[in-house]
């Protein structure tokens, strides 16, 4: 299992094991580079840690542990969470600031702890069975230990196909399961156990501080100083967009000149995604030095290792950019920040003018709502160029006024009748097509029943970030030894900004309008003006051209025929309309062509060894 991670942690390695008890760790060493060694032991020995992650808080905990008569044997931060355990139990997870999953065995209760941060920043995987629990920061340990049958959970792998990710706690296996972010796991050597969540986004309402703008500015700064905390250099990622050149921006007000790293797109479509004149001239005002990576559409080479990094069907196309810029970067630092976080916090997704507007047509006459989307339908989109025409028809979809529902149809690829027509009939059978929706409605009812924007916002921290974004970030820079970090989901800020009035975050078509008045004094009027990127790739356009010959191989008739699980002739059409311009259909493409590579790797591929040791 440890062989399986050695990615994620190139620097060290180490392991317990005391009768049926194992733990094993690999290290990145980042805190406390000479004495952080892990698995790390309370005074006499009862109770052992294995950690993941960073506390940003550590240095303010160590003196009060002291105080209460720990000895600390090293100046690390995971022996601080295993001595919080000795304090609080459990409850140790309230006090720590940062992104973590660990495991604590505790020999005299004879009960194992299985912590995941507030956010889902860091991963964890668990498997139980008659012979016990086992568990893993990614997938593949698991799997390459043979602690999974690999039976296909089709109910989650249909949800993946209709949102681009599979939501907590399902896994593409059916005995494989994710902690869910800010739960905690208690086994006990009886086989009992029991998950609970700790802490989940505050419902109340906040008042508007004044003035709130500079405040922010404070409060956002006060993160990035936290998460900065390290005893090795500390890079950036920069797309150019607004959340990645705040972070920039702070990280040079504090600390002279940060060094930058932004994506240089080349092949079909590049112009439309390229952002190196926005970041050029963020560097230049803060004298950043900034290096520009570039990167291809060379996803024959790149596509199978990405798969295997992700674990899981993956269907974000910012994979390959991501995977190029962790590649680079990691080849020469260790810790990099990301503007990950800002859209969720600040609500800048379309979408979230959609949750605002969304209520008021859910209350229309549902005559005039099916005229309406009757009449949206008969658009097509321009040249296939762009999604805007599609998001439009799944607005103005007929929809109940469920929240949750709706919010679903805002961020869903493809609707339940368009998936079920790609089963095959024997699979189409067993696919109900409603565990995403019930997920969402779960989430939505424990979380209070939210409305408007924060009711949109709350959806996209519990599946979406956690799910889709902060996954892929994890395992692609983990993939190459690079840990990334994230100013924006910090619990400290985010209980200070969620709850405050929708009315500031969101203007008149306008998303994130507090952040972008918050930052005027920082940022080039064209950073504010610019619309939003992000690292993503221009996917349409190398679907159609540069990855066409993948495209056509992966879901060949063949292939899929081989596969047994969808229908060719429903395949063939999307591609041959995307192909041609009638539809821009690349989100379901993507999501194709990612599952089929992912399937080869974890699914078809028997011996299911380290992806290194494999291939080339």
């Amino acid at each position: 299992m440890c062989e399986a991670l050695h990615h994620r942690g190139p620097d060290d390695q180490g392991l317990y094991v005391e009768g049926g008890v194992g733990l094993g760790v690999r290290r990145l060493s980042i805190i406390d580079l000479a004495g952080g060694r892990q698995p790390i032991f309370n005074e006499d020995r009862s109770k052992v840690i294995v950690f993941n992650g960073e506390i940003y808080n550590y240095r303010d905990l160590r003196p009060q542990l002291v105080d209460r008569g720990h000895s600390l044997q090293s100046s690390s931060d995971t022996e601080t969470i295993l001595h919080l355990y000795e304090d609080h139990g459990p409850a140790c997870v309230d006090r720590l600031r940062g992104m973590f999953a660990f495991a604590i065995w505790d020999a005299a209760a004879e009960c194992l702890l299985l912590a995941r941060d507030r956010f889902g920043i860091k991963p964890l995987y668990v498997a139980t069975g008659p012979w016990g629990i086992a568990f893993a920061s990614e997938l593949k340990a698991l799997v390459a230990v043979g602690l999974s049958a690999r039976q296909l959970d089709w109910e989650a792998l249909d949800a993946y196909l209709q949102l681009g990710y599979i939501p907590a706690p399902a896994t593409p296996f059916r005995d494989v399961r994710k902690l869910e972010p800010g739960h905690i796991l208690l086994w006990r050597r009886s086989g009992e156990l029991t998950v609970r969540r700790y802490w989940d986004l505050p419902q109340a309402s906040r008042s508007e501080p004044q003035p709130v703008e500079r405040q922010l500015l404070e409060w956002f700064d006060e993160s990035v100083a936290a998460h900065l905390v390290s005893d090795v250099p500390v890079a950036a990622f920069l797309s150019g967009g607004l959340d990645s050149s705040a972070v920039v921006s702070s990280m040079a007000l504090m600390d002279g000149s940060p060094h930058a790293f932004t994506a240089r797109y080349f092949g079909s479509g590049a112009p439309a995604a390229d952002e190196t004149p926005l970041a050029s001239e963020l560097a230049n005002r803060y004298g950043a030095r900034l290096t520009l990576v570039d990167i291809w559409p060379d996803v024959r080479d790149n596509l199978e290792p990405i798969a295997w990094a992700l674990d899981e069907p993956h269907a974000d196309d910012s994979a390959l950019p991501t995977w190029l810029l962790s590649k680079h970067v990691g080849a020469v630092y260790k810790v990099v920040l990301t503007g990950i976080g800002g859209d969720e916090l600040f609500a800048g997704y379309r979408r979230h003018i959609g949750a605002l507007l969304g209520g008021y047509y859910a209350r229309l006459p549902r005559s005039l709502q099916r005229a309406a989307s009757g009449l949206a339908n008969q658009l097509r989109e321009p040249s296939g160029a762009t999604l805007g025409i599609n998001r439009l028809k799944r607005f103005l979809s007929p929809t109940a006024n469920a929240f949750a529902d709706r919010f679903l149809g805002y961020v869903t690829r493809a609707a339940n009748g368009d998936r079920i027509r790609l089963y095959n009939p024997g699979l189409r059978e067993h696919i109900t097509r409603n565990w995403a929706q019930l997920r969402f409605e779960t989430l939505y009812r424990d979380g209070g029943s939210p409305t408007g924007l924060r009711g949109g916002l709350y959806l996209d921290y519990k599946t979406f970030l956690p799910d889709d974004i902060l996954a892929l970030s994890d395992r692609l820079s983990m993939a190459h030894s690079l840990e990334v970090r994230v100013p924006f989901v910090d619990h400290v800020l985010v209980e200070r900004v969620f709850g405050l009035p929708d009315r500031l975050k969101i203007g008149w078509w306008q998303n994130k309008q507090l952040l972008k008045r918050a930052l005027r004094t920082r940022l080039p009027r064209e950073h504010l003006r610019a619309p939003k990127r992000g690292f993503v790739g221009p996917t349409s356009a190398w679907l159609r051209n540069e990855l066409r010959g993948v495209l056509q191989d992966e879901l060949a008739p063949g292939r899929l025929n081989r596969l047994g699980y969808f229908e060719p002739g429903a395949i063939q059409k999307l591609l041959e309309e995307h192909l041609s311009r009638r539809h821009n259909r690349e989100g379901i493409l993507w999501a194709l062509l990612c599952f089929s590579t992912w399937h080869r790797l974890y699914a078809e591929d028997h011996s299911v060894r380290p992806y290194h040791a494999t291939r080339p």
